[in-house]
């Protein structure tokens, strides 16, 4: 009897504690970061929405050297990944095809909607594909974290006339140009990786320039 009544207290106090430890995380408001990456298929963006160890959404934006543009949206409920869409092109024997794919899961991981359209052509996923997709999402943001942790900041703007015009505000800023930073040059948006304080930007080097870009914002393909 005395083993049942220990067992039963202990069960309650770690119930009372995880759900105070809920309670604590839910009312700790939700932050916002943006970083970035130069990988080989070209500059990744990302717009990461979190609470500490709990994803809540992530955006990312993609410019492949060969593919175009290609975004994702990525939500999570009660720290459980719950949906992705994908929207881009993709390589498909050999010829450049248009995609877009959604998936939802359940809390145990499970798919329970799948929509996946190649073209005008809408192409099932095998179990094994769909738990492939849920791992890379996870790894995904772990990554994302990381390059968080190591200030993997990018600043966005246009450059004019020998200056740079953050898009978060309307005044030029001094450059300092570091590392293996490229000779800023050209007319145009402008992505580097760098950051701006007190009004200088530090360039470490450049991630994305296109003369007709305006400034990116999360795509934030999902409904609500």
């Amino acid at each position: 009897m005395v083993r049942i009544t220990l067992s039963l207290v202990v069960a309650f106090l770690l119930t009372g504690c995880a759900a105070s430890d809920m309670a604590e995380n839910a009312v700790i408001t939700p932050k916002t970061v943006t970083v970035a990456e130069a990988a080989t298929d070209g500059p990744h963006f990302y717009w990461y929405t979190f609470r500490p160890n709990q994803p809540i959404t992530l955006n990312e934006r993609v410019f492949t050297s060969n593919l175009g543009q290609y975004q994702a949206s990525y939500r999570w409920r009660s720290g459980k990944l719950f949906e992705l869409y994908q929207q881009g092109q993709q390589r498909i024997d050999g010829s450049v095809t248009p995609f877009t794919l959604q998936l939802r899961f359940d809390s145990d991981g499970l798919a329970v909607f799948q929509r996946y359209q190649q073209g005008q052509t809408i192409v099932p996923l095998t179990n094994v594909e769909i738990a492939k997709l849920h791992r890379q999402t996870l790894r995904l943001a772990a990554k994302v974290e990381q390059l968080n942790q190591h200030r993997h900041l990018w600043v966005q703007g246009h450059w004019q006339q020998q200056q740079f015009i953050p898009c978060q505000q309307q005044q030029p800023v001094e450059v300092i140009a570091q590392s293996n930073a490229e000779k800023l040059s050209g007319q145009g948006y402008m992505a580097v990786s760098g950051q701006l304080q007190q009004g200088q930007l530090k360039v470490d080097d450049i991630l994305l320039q296109r003369p007709q870009l305006q400034c990116l914002v999360a795509p934030n393909l999902l409904k609500q």
